[in-house]
C-alpha cells in the first residue's frame, strides 16, 4: 500500500540521521523547551493567558511560530536539496521562509473559507446540540473535515515547492496528487492514529510526575511534527520529482 510505504519512509526519514534530524529541528525543540519553563514558572497563568503570563505567552508563541516555519523550511531543504546544517541550528533563510509563510497562509484561508461553508450546511441539520440537532448533520460535519483535509493536502505541494527555489501553482500542484489522491487520505489516518499513540504514552507516563509528562508531551509533539514534514515532503518528491521510494 503506497500510504503506508511513505508512512514508513517518512519514519525512516527522521530517525535514519537522528543527529541531523535534532539539528534541523533544534530551533523547534528550543522553544518547546522554553514552553516547558514558562509552564513551571507561572503555572496555570501561562496556559490561561492570565495576569503577568500574557505578555510571556503573546512573545512565546510569536518565537515558536518563527521557529516552526524555520524547521519546516530547513527540513524540506534537507530532504530535498541535501542541505545539512553547519552547526547546532540550520541556517536561517529568510527568503524561503516568507515564501512560505506566504503559501501557508493562502492555505489557511482557504481552509477558513470552506470550514465556514461546512458550518453552515452544519448549521441547516440542526447545528452541534440543541433540540434541532440531527446525527446526520454531525456525519456531515466528519465527512466534510476530511474532505477538507484532502483538499489541503491535494493542494500542499506548494509549500515544500518554495522551499527550494521552485514554485509550483495550487493547480499543478491538485494534479500532480491525481494519482495518490487515496493514500493521501489513508495517511490522515495513520498520521492521527500515529499522534494519538504517542500522545497517550506520553499522557499515561506523564502521570507520575508533571515534569516528565511536560517533556514527553514535548518528545511527542516533536515527532508528530516532524513525520509530518516528513509526509509532505516525501508526497512532493514522490509526485512532482519522480523519485523512488526506498
Amino acid at each position: 500500500m503506497l500510504a503506508w510505504k511513505i508512512f514508513v519512509h517518512s519514519l525512516r526519514m527522521v530517525f535514519s540521521d537522528i543527529s541531523t534530524t535534532l539539528r534541523v529541528s533544534s530551533p523547534v525543540i528550543a522553544t518547546s523547551l522554553l514552553g516547558v519553563v514558562l509552564t513551571i514558572t507561572y503555572g496555570a497563568e501561562f496556559t490561561t493567558g492570565e495576569t503577568d503570563a500574557y505578555g510571556s505567552l503573546v512573545v512565546f508563541f510569536v518565537f515558536s511560530y518563527i521557529a516552526a516555519l524555520w524547521v519546516a523550511v530547513s527540513w524540506h531543504r534537507y530532504c530535498l536539496l541535501e542541505e545539512f546544517p553547519d552547526s547546532v541550528l540550520p541556517a536561517f533563510n529568510g527568503s524561503r521562509i516568507l515564501a512560505y509563510f506566504g503559501w501557508g497562509l493562502l492555505l489557511a484561508l482557504i481552509f477558513v473559507a470552506a470550514f465556514g461553508v461546512l458550518g453552515g450546511l452544519m448549521a441547516l441539520f440542526g447545528g452541534f446540540g440543541g433540540p434541532d440537532f440531527s446525527p446526520i448533520g454531525l456525519v456531515v460535519f466528519g465527512i466534510g473535515a476530511i474532505f477538507m483535509l484532502w483538499v489541503v493536502q491535494r493542494i500542499a505541494l506548494v509549500l515544500p515547492a518554495s522551499t527550494i527555489g521552485n514554485p509550483i501553482t495550487f493547480g499543478e500542484s491538485w494534479r500532480a496528487t491525481q494519482s495518490v489522491g487515496l493514500a493521501l487520505i489513508v495517511t490522515l489516518f495513520l498520521i492521527a492514529a500515529f499522534g494519538f499513540g504517542t500522545g497517550f504514552i506520553a499522557g499515561f507516563l506523564g502521570s507520575f510526575s508533571l515534569l516528565l509528562g511536560q517533556l514527553l508531551q514535548l518528545v511527542s509533539n516533536w515527532l508528530i511534527t516532524m513525520v509530518s514534514l516528513s509526509i509532505l515532503t516525501t508526497f512532493y518528491g514522490f509526485c512532482i520529482e519522480k523519485r523512488e521510494l526506498i
